[in-house]
């Protein structure tokens, strides 16, 4: 007599091999979901480049790019991030600007985004947002 169905064995390396492949896909979609949370700091870093290039327009010259109101974000209207420091450098309206951005995911993750303006061809670029730290 011949049976028909799966022995246990087979079952469990089934079963096995479907718990690595979930592990896998989980620690992939978890990183996936900390750099889209990450990603709010290019907005950041963007739109304090855009108030300084505004503020430049305006006025002619930005004392201090720290205190701009875009630069300086009210922590309630952020949404995934937390610990944010954004540093603006430049030397002057005419000159290229550099927008440093970095900032906690809620997993506790460290994230730094650059964005950079050329004063030249008028062009804001920013780095895809990279991590610095491992939260514990």
């Amino acid at each position: 007599m011949r049976k028909k169905g799966f022995t246990l064995i087979e079952l469990m390396v089934v079963i096995a091999i479907i718990a690595i492949l979930a592990a896998i896909a989980l620690t992939s979609y978890r990183a996936y979901i900390r750099k889209a949370q990450a990603k709010e700091l290019i907005t950041l870093a963007r739109t304090c480049i855009q108030k300084i290039i505004s503020e430049c327009a305006v006025s002619g010259s930005v004392s201090n790019a720290s205190n701009l109101e875009n630069c300086n974000r009210n922590p309630s209207q952020i949404k995934y991030l937390s610990n944010i420091s954004i540093v603006p450098n430049f030397s002057g309206c005419d000159q290229d600007i550099t927008v440093t951005a970095e900032g906690d995911v809620l997993s506790g993750e460290t994230y730094q985004v650059i964005c950079s303006y050329n004063s030249t061809n008028e062009n804001i670029s920013c780095t895809f947002p990279t991590e610095v730290s491992t939260g514990g």
